[in-house]
C-alpha cells in the first residue's frame, strides 16, 4: 500500500495516527453537538477489541468509543427510516454498517452505549450520520456490563 494511500493525523491520546484512507469516515452534517467537525478516522486497536476508536481528524482532542451493538445485543434492530438510508445513498443492507457510541466510565458497572442514536455508514462511500430513534425500547445509556452477563 503506497503513502498516498494513507492518512496520518494528529491525537491527544495517542499522538501521531495512521489510518487507510478506505478508514476515513464522513459525517456530512458532523455529529450532533459536534457539527463542525465533519470527517474522523476508525481505529481499531487490538487490545481494545470489540471496541473501535473515532478520532477526528482535525481536532486532536475529539475522539468516541464505538462498538457494533449486534455484538452485545444480538436482538437490536433499529428502525432506520428509507429516507435516512437514502440520505447517505444506501440502497441495500450489505452497504450499512451500525455502531453506536460508548460513554466510558472508570466504574465498569457505568459504561453504557447509546442505542437510541446508532451511527450508520455506508460502507461503500463511508458517509455516516447519527440517526436518532423513535423506537423506545432503546435509551441512551445501555449497560455494557448487563448485556455481557445476559450473553454468560
Amino acid at each position: 500500500m503506497s503513502e498516498s494511500d494513507k492518512i496520518t493525523f494528529q491525537n491527544a491520546k495517542f499522538g501521531e495516527v495512521t489510518i487507510e484512507r478506505g478508514n476515513v469516515l464522513s459525517f456530512p452534517y458532523g455529529l450532533p453537538g459536534f457539527e463542525r467537525h465533519r470527517d474522523y478516522g476508525l481505529v481499531e486497536v487490538e487490545e481494545e477489541v470489540p471496541f473501535i476508536r473515532l478520532l477526528a481528524l482535525k481536532e486532536p482532542r475529539l475522539g468516541f468509543v464505538l462498538v457494533n451493538p449486534m455484538l452485545l445485543w444480538p436482538e437490536y434492530k433499529p428502525d432506520i427510516g428509507q429516507v435516512d438510508l437514502q440520505s447517505l445513498g444506501i440502497g441495500q443492507a450489505e452497504d450499512l454498517a451500525v455502531y453506536c457510541i460508548v460513554t466510558l466510565s472508570s466504574e465498569p458497572g457505568q459504561v453504557t452505549a447509546n442505542l437510541r442514536g446508532p451511527i450508520c455508514i455506508n460502507t461503500e462511500t463511508m458517509q455516516a450520520k447519527q440517526m436518532i430513534l423513535v423506537d423506545e425500547r432503546y435509551h441512551t445509556k445501555h449497560s455494557i456490563m448487563e448485556a455481557n452477563s445476559q450473553e454468560a
